[in-house]
């Protein structure tokens, strides 16, 4: 009599949970337990998409790079071998700054290290590229291999994806420790909603806005330096535009004033056409960060956690999968270290948490 296959269950249907239904799907019965209805509506549906890994430097050590490639490239062969409509496309990204932010990305640009991860625009090669961005911007820094999707295409595209790969959906709330004597391993992937039981888990409130503006072009995401956090615009086809996301330390998922009049204000200096834009949705979710900002993976018995995604959920969601799929294979991952480690050591992590505290400092 044959070995029966490994059964496996599936916390949560954010993009976490989603990406190990898919990766996971190749070695194991799958049961996704989510309490909404698919796709979920939760803080990876209503997120940016942007996967830019050069850009978020400020908020991540470079030792995770090589990772977050992977990963795009992951978001890329499931569009183009699966045919899915993730809404992926890698046209890099622009970085811009107004004269009084400048210095904020000259700090960024101190964290690249080679030629090809960035190349300086003067104001010629920025009109080559973004023909339309307002002439305020005199200069840029391109970022060649960052790439975007749409994350509420992409959660309906693999909801469709792990069905037709035999995962089974369980609309119902539970708890890791209910499933444990079910199922050979149990990933608890439900983001902030483990807080009740990760103490060390907090939400960091981001904030976006969608707007319509047929009059503007874009053929990729801009991001626009700012002194409390980045602001970028997103181009989402057919005059659609994506412009967020906001950092706040609160768990209160209402949509701020301030916030709003930053966001819009980012619209309005890119080009003036944005001043007769529409308004058609402004969003919050709760991102679920550990206190360094940066994900793990946490192993006990047969529950294994994946959490605190922060800003980086579509960005390492992909690698996390692979990852906890080399974990019950028992097998190495080569960017495991970066995860499962519970202390990171070195310098190019020194050098993250000094920019952490100087950035708190400096937004205060």
């Amino acid at each position: 009599m044959g070995k029966e296959p490994h059964k496996i269950a599936v916390i949560g249907a954010g993009v976490m949970g989603l990406s190990a239904s898919a990766v996971l799907s190749d070695i194991a019965h799958i049961d996704l337990y989510e309490p909404q209805n698919l796709p979920a509506k939760n803080a990876s549906y209503i997120a940016g998409g942007m996967l830019a890994p050069y850009a978020e430097l400020e908020h991540m050590p470079r030792s995770y790079i090589p990772a977050c490639l992977e990963s795009i490239e992951f978001w890329n062969k499931l569009q183009h071998e699966q045919e899915l409509d993730l809404g992926f496309s890698q046209t890099g990204s622009l970085v811009l700054a107004h004269p009084q932010d400048r210095y904020i990305r000259e700090r960024l640009i101190t964290h690249i290290k080679q030629p090809s991860e960035a190349r300086p625009l003067n104001h010629v090669d920025l009109k080559a590229l973004e023909p339309q961005i307002s002439e305020q911007f005199s200069d840029a820094i391109f970022l060649p291999h960052e790439a975007y999707l749409n994350p509420q295409k992409a959660s309906g595209a693999l909801c469709t994806h792990i069905k037709e790969r035999g995962v089974c959906f369980i609309n119902k709330k539970v708890q890791p420790e209910d499933l444990t004597q079910k199922y050979d391993s149990v990933i608890d992937a439900r983001g902030y909603s483990a807080a009740i039981h990760q103490s060390k888990l907090r939400a960091v409130k981001g904030e976006l806005l969608i707007v319509e503006n047929t009059e503007f072009h874009l053929e990729r995401p801009v991001r626009i330096m700012h002194p409390r956090y980045p602001l970028y615009i997103v181009p989402r086809g057919e005059g659609l535009f994506m412009i967020g996301a906001t950092i706040i330390e609160s768990a209160d998922e209402g949509i701020s004033l301030r916030s709003s009049m930053e966001l819009m204000s980012a619209l309005y200096t890119l080009h003036p056409s944005f001043g007769e834009a529409r308004i058609l949705d402004m969003q919050s979710g709760l991102r679920p960060s550990y206190d360094d900002n940066l994900p793990r993976i946490i192993n006990d018995k047969n529950i294994i956690s994946a959490n605190g995604l922060y800003r980086h959920g579509w960005l390492m969601a992909p690698m996390m999968a692979k990852i906890i799929k080399d974990i019950i294979t028992g097998n190495a991952h080569t960017h495991q270290d970066l995860f499962l480690k519970q202390t990171r050591e070195g310098q190019d992590d020194e050098d993250y948490h000094q920019r952490r505290r100087e950035n708190t400092r400096s937004a205060a």
